[in-house]
């Protein structure tokens, strides 16, 4: 072991404060001595010498690896990329570095946890050889590995590290105790390891990464200073060297409501958040973090929203909130991240001189526009536009609002002029294309697409255009208006004759709308019969995995067609393995999840309507959680942090955020369970910490059979809400309710709970405990009053795997999965007598064969290969569609649609037990694809997969027109 020398005047100092003076004293009362580090390395102006930092130390300089970049403020610090970066220290073996006594501390940022992530260390894990030391960090908590008996004891702190935070951490070994320091307090202590520090025969000193001979993970985010010391660094030690540099760093910025970024412009995003007390708005933003752009509002508030503008196209920047309240120290949040390639807001018109004359036709067209748009209320999505003459009316549009206009003509000569006009506007391309259609019967457009249909040439004949049967059924049916005229007409007797005349058989809607220019029809298409929507996580709240599509009979990929393809990618999605909550369809939109972000889509021509960033938005693992969102027809619900954001479907706007019931648990707890039924709004509480949100590595892709990732999430109330206003109705608290068990059906809230003494005092709400299978009960409430209608004792098959339950108006269905069997119980929703209990095989113990979720058609229920008359339980088929994949299941009326042979999305008919599918489409690994709105909607969700030649895009497919009659 190297030789300790005194040396009092060169004490280490960190983030540039010399620990001398009254720090001295601290440390010689703590009984400490300020003796020479083995190593000490920071990454300063001074230190930094082109690509080598000086061990100041005096033996060890270390080699910068990758771009060197110093970043200021609250001190310096080299950033780490997470690919390129890393500090390698070379000419170092076991006989330099500590043998028993060691003490490791460090500042650090780190804007991204990894499942191996190292600060500095010297070690060796590779399968049972596992030797030397790290202190490093997983993807929540920091950590520290020390090997002393043979293997590697990883002791993990208790305080979650906030993106974009500075934090000292410490770590100490003296031959019999480990610990953890974060930012001055002990966190944790582990007596596994005893004696001198085992050492491989070699290794690699690395700062900034975990690197041993089989692997290497490079951390992200910037690294101050890495001090290394052959002695045990006492308590008080630690807390004052934390202490002396504490007071550079801003304390981390708490957030009543966590921020939410809605890009409004191709280079601008409004980003949005609440504090609790009145402070300044500053948001600091830039690429690679240089911070060099702010954006400020001076008023102190706790509603904040802030505008960023000017950001560079397809680039990723990132930006972080500063709170300045007089007489308090300054606040600073994590680091957050914009990616502007995933802002799908339309392009801009320039603004350019207009290529249409200031004529009198001219006046008309800009005004009949204006009219438009005001009686429609219709700004976003596809446009169409019949008799485009010389494309003044589809010019007007895109400039006065955010509308992708397409238009016909049937003359190729006008089309040309038109074309060259709006290309003189800059116009022509991204927001405006003109196609050549020789009649009204032959436009090359899919049925139901179009959000608003208009017809120039109307504008100067004062006719209506083609025939109502041939307009019609390009408009969506669920929104959509066609808004023609305006008219000219001897009296409203006359009108309304023309209109019906015109209308014809299409039975669409209509109103007459009076303007200075006329009267303007606007017509509207009615829903289909037999529309369906998906509205929670397993189509409705009651989990049937049925939104009551029919497809108008459809029951075969063999007779839908695309409508639409696109938009969002693979790169707008998390992955595709651990198992995200499931898209939802309503009401002609389709909202879907990302990474940490949600974007609504019209669900029958693909556009973008909006997107949301939403840092704290992320849950995954459905199998053993409910759902973070429902819909309804105008409103979004997401549970995010300790609240239910309230979003506006049509528009994106956060409405209202609403807070858990029992104010006593907003600080300790988080929203669980999210349904929206009838006049009402469920949630429940959940401890911080128990949704799963971990998405990177093999545990992550959560297909075990037992321990990490089955733990069930459980709530420790349930309550409901008025839907309006967000007023406490009834709640409920009695054992630990398994979130998967919460459904709504038929006027009663139906749940399982345990109420084992034992996990009612557990300090999490992820159990895994064999005790949740015990004491359970089978409890029914009354969904608006809370009152409890009646509770049976429950004793199923331990649902180790999965534990499910699916309620329709008379029947609760359980199932529950554990050592290769699926067991499948029926009860009474009347009293929750037991009807009927059945069980068999798993079809595989891995990709999902173990798990899936089961579904309700009609008076039956199938449960992967099997299905079950409903009222008795009588096997019905062996035959279901076998899964090929991890995905689960999703129903129409007629028929199941899943990821089948060859990990493609399929069809199973429930009549003929026949399967069809789309070859090079699959889904998520668990639910993406849902039958709703008249159609089968798919957005995004197989992206990172590796196991075929998959199409990474967004489709939605349509009963092709022949169909309906088969």
């Amino acid at each position: 072991m190297p030789r300790t020398v005194l040396n009092l005047g060169r004490s280490p100092r960190l983030g540039g404060l010399c620990l001398t003076g009254v720090c001295l004293v601290l440390l010689l009362a703590a009984g400490g001595h300020a003796a020479q580090p083995l190593g000490w390395w920071t990454f300063d102006a001074n230190q930094v010498k082109g690509a080598t930092v000086v061990d100041r130390a005096g033996k060890h300089d270390g080699s910068i690896q990758g771009e060197i970049r110093l970043t200021q403020g609250p001190f310096a610090a080299l950033a780490l990329d997470g690919e390129a970066n890393s500090v390698d220290v070379p000419n170092v073996q076991a006989a330099n570095l500590p043998a028993r006594e060691l003490s490791i501390e460090a500042w650090v940022s780190l804007d991204a946890g990894l499942v191996w992530g190292g600060i500095a260390g010297y070690f060796q894990d590779n399968g049972s050889f596992e030797k030397g030391w790290l202190l490093g960090y997983d993807e929540t908590h920091f950590s520290l590995a020390v090997s002393a008996s043979g293997r590697l004891t990883y002791l993990k702190g208790v305080t979650p590290f906030q993106k974009g935070q500075w934090y000292h951490v410490a770590g100490t070994y003296d031959g019999q105790a480990m610990k953890l320091y974060v930012n001055g307090k002990l966190e944790a202590t582990a007596t596994d390891q005893h004696g001198d520090i085992d050492y491989p025969p070699a290794a690699f000193l690395t700062i900034g990464a975990y690197r041993d001979d089989n692997e290497f993970y490079r951390a992200q985010g910037r690294i101050h200073e890495v001090v290394l010391h052959g002695r045990v660094l006492e308590p008080a030690e630690i807390e004052s060297r934390f202490a002396a540099t504490e007071t550079q760093i801003p304390r981390p910025l708490a957030f009543r409501v966590p921020p939410c970024a809605r890009f409004i412009a191709p280079d601008a995003v409004v980003v949005a958040w609440e504090t609790d007390e009145p402070c300044e708005s500053i948001v600091e933003y830039g690429l690679e973090e240089k911070w060099d752009r702010q954006a400020r509002d001076a008023a102190l508030k706790t509603s904040h929203r802030i505008t960023l503008a000017g950001l560079e196209p397809k680039a990723r920047c990132q930006y972080r909130i500063r709170a300045n309240q007089p007489g308090q120290p300054a606040s600073i949040s994590e680091v957050f991240e914009l990616d502007n390639a995933l802002n799908y807001t339309v392009a801009r018109v320039p603004d350019l001189p207009s290529p249409y004359a200031s004529d009198e036709r001219g006046q008309r067209c800009r005004q009949a526009a204006q009219e438009i748009l005001s009686a429609t209320r219709i700004t976003r999505g596809y446009c169409l536009v019949l008799g485009c003459h010389d494309g003044q009316l589809a010019y007007e549009l895109v400039r006065r609002s955010d509308l992708i206009v397409v238009g016909v003509d049937n003359d190729c000569n006008r089309i040309e002029r038109a074309r060259a006009a709006l290309g003189k506007a800059a116009a022509y391309g991204s927001r405006i294309t003109l196609h050549h259609a020789a009649a009204a019967d032959r436009l090359p457009f899919p049925q139901s697409f179009a959000n608003l249909i208009v017809a120039e040439d109307g504008i100067v004949s004062g006719e209506l255009p083609a025939t109502a049967s041939q307009v019609i059924p390009l408009l969506q049916p669920a929104g959509g208006v066609a808004c023609l005229g305006p008219l000219r007409a001897a009296s409203s007797a006359d009108v309304k004759g023309r209109v019906e005349d015109w209308l014809g058989k299409t039975k669409a809607h209509w109103d007459f709308v009076e303007t200075s220019l006329g009267g303007w029809v606007v017509a509207r298409r009615e829903l289909p019969p037999g529309t369906g929507a998906w509205t929670h996580q397993y189509g409705d709240a009651g989990n049937s995995a049925n939104g009551q599509e029919d497809l108008q009979g459809v029951t075969s990929t063999d007779w839908l067609e695309v409508q639409w393809l696109g938009r969002p990618g693979g790169d707008f999605g998390l992955d595709r393995n651990p198992r995200m909550p499931a898209p939802l369809a309503i009401n002609g939109r389709l909202f879907h999840q990302g990474m940490n972000r949600i974007a609504a889509l019209d669900s029958y021509n693909g556009a973008v309507l909006w997107s949301l960033e939403i840092p704290a938005l992320r849950r995954v693992n459905m199998p053993r959680d409910a759902g973070n969102w429902c819909a309804d027809p105008h409103h979004l619900y997401v549970a995010i942090k300790d609240r239910c954001w309230v979003i506006a479907a049509h528009t994106s706007e956060v409405i209202r955020t609403l807070s858990l019931a029992d104010a006593g648990l907003r600080a300790t707890h988080e929203w669980g369970y999210v349904a929206q039924a009838g006049k009402f709004l469920y949630g429940s509480s959940v401890r911080k910490g128990a949704p799963y949100t971990d998405f990177w590595g093999g545990k992550s892709w959560y297909d075990a059979t037992s321990g990490a990732g089955t733990e069930k999430v459980c709530s420790d109330d349930l309550f409901a809400l008025a839907g309006t206003s967000g007023e406490l109705k009834w709640r409920y608290r009695g054992g630990e309710i398994l979130n998967t068990t919460i459904a709504v059906a038929g006027g009663k809230v139906l749940f399982v709970e345990c109420r084992h003494p034992e996990v009612k005092t557990l300090a999490t709400s992820r159990i895994g405990s064999p005790q949740l299978w015990e004491d359970q009960f089978l409890v029914a409430l009354d969904a608006a009053t809370g009152r409890k209608l009646w509770e049976q004792p429950l004793d199923t098959v331990d649902g180790i795997v999965v534990f499910y339950l699916l309620a329709a108006a008379d029947k609760v269905f359980i199932a529950s999965s554990d050592a290769g069997q699926y067991h499948l119980y029926a009860f009474s929703a009347a009293d929750g007598s037991s009807l009927w209990h059945t069980a068999h095989d798993w079809t595989r113990n891995n990709h999902g064969g173990h798990m899936q979720h089961p579904v309700l058609v009609g008076n039956a229920v199938y449960l992967e290969p099997c299905g079950y008359d409903a009222p008795t339980g009588k096997l019905l088929t062996k035959n279901v569609g076998r899964h090929g994949g991890c995905a689960t299941y999703a129903a129409t009326t007629g028929a199941l649609i899943y990821r089948g042979e060859a990990g493609r999305i399929s069809m199973w008919d429930v009549a003929s037990e026949k399967v069809t599918g789309w070859y090079n489409l699959r889904p998520s690994c668990w639910l993406s694809t849902v039958p709703a709105n008249g159609m089968v909607l798919s957005p995004e969700g197989g992206g990172g997969c590796s196991c075929g030649n998959w199409l990474e895009t967004s489709i939605g497919f349509a009963p092709a027109p022949s169909s309906a009659a088969k």
